[in-house]
């Protein structure tokens, strides 16, 4: 695995903790500012538009945090899909074109999305590149096992504690320590 998956987790509980609670904010002061604003006492007094306006900017705030975070989330979750690309590499290189073209992004958003994830270290033993990543193969997992795919029967071969995908119908498949094969 090229993923902390532990990290990843830990990453998605904080944001969801973060969004619930700014979400709920955001709310109670919409909730608030109608409040104030069809009360007959500060309906028509002009001194409640200053804290009004106040109130909605701290929302858009909460809302903005709230959209942050989705897009953390939403690139965090793309390590699942780089990590299948990176088992299946049996030569231990793979250019950010043919990653893009696997995924079907754009060369420049791959490339920005592996350096944000390894920055922040929630992709592991892979080196970028200027034009490539390099697999880094750890000892005991550069051992390739022979499977039969589970959908069409043909013979293929899998890196120990990895995956790979069947050449002739392209179903995934991942290698198990305890798999028996």
């Amino acid at each position: 695995m090229y993923i902390k998956s532990g990290k990843i987790g830990l990453f998605k509980t904080v944001n969801a903790l973060i969004i619930a609670i700014a979400g709920i904010s955001a709310f109670g002061n919409l909730l608030f500012s109608v409040f104030v604003l069809a009360s007959e006492e500060f309906g028509t007094d002009s001194r409640a538009y200053p804290v009004i306006a106040f109130i909605l900017f701290l929302m858009s705030v909460k809302i903005g945090i709230i959209i942050w975070r989705a897009i953390l989330i939403h690139r965090v979750l793309k390590c699942r899909i780089y990590n299948s690309i990176f088992e299946e590499d049996h030569d231990g290189m793979i250019e950010y074109s043919s990653i893009a073209s696997m995924i079907g992004r754009p060369e420049a958003n791959v490339i920005k999305d592996l350096m944000w994830l390894q920055k922040e270290k929630f992709i592991i033993n892979v080196t970028l590149t200027r034009t490539a990543v390099v697999v880094n193969v750890l000892p005991g997992d550069n051992t390739f096992v022979t499977v039969s795919c589970p959908t069409c029967g043909a013979h293929i071969s899998i890196r120990t504690n990895g995956g790979g995908r069947c050449e002739h119908c392209g179903t995934f498949m991942r290698l198990k320590e305890n798999q028996n094969v």
